[in-house]
């Protein structure tokens, strides 16, 4: 079965060369354009890994990863958190993400911590 993964960006051609790279890499994507709809995916239909990034309008990624963690069906999804702007992400949010990727990044570093953040569950 292949590894599922949820990407809630509204940068639409970043988000869907990304999810082409992850298919080409044998991953199973769904794409989502903000955090409400990407919550509504996972309630839909189960993500082994979310990446997610941080300003979206209607929910932003912060905000989706903290619904998440508050759901239990939902809390033990790892959660990557991407930005171009790293003074963007939230104070104190560590606990929140699992990890952070600034964007532009590699589909190697990708790769990386998505095996790093899969290996652990």
């Amino acid at each position: 079965m292949q590894t599922s993964v949820l990407i809630v960006d509204d940068e639409f051609g970043l988000a869907d060369v990304t999810a082409d790279l992850l298919k080409d890499a044998g991953y199973d994507v769904v794409l989502a354009i903000n955090g409400k709809i990407g919550l509504a995916s996972l309630a839909a239909r189960h993500a082994d890994i979310v990446i997610v990034d941080i300003m979206m309008p209607v929910m932003d990624g912060p905000e989706m990863i903290r619904r998440m963690r508050a759901d239990p069906a939902l809390a033990s999804i790892p959660t990557i958190l991407m930005t171009a702007l790293p003074e963007a992400i939230p104070t104190g949010s560590a606990a929140l993400q699992d990890a952070v990727l600034v964007k532009p990044f590699s589909l190697a570093e990708l790769l990386r911590v998505m095996a790093r953040l899969l290996g652990t569950r």
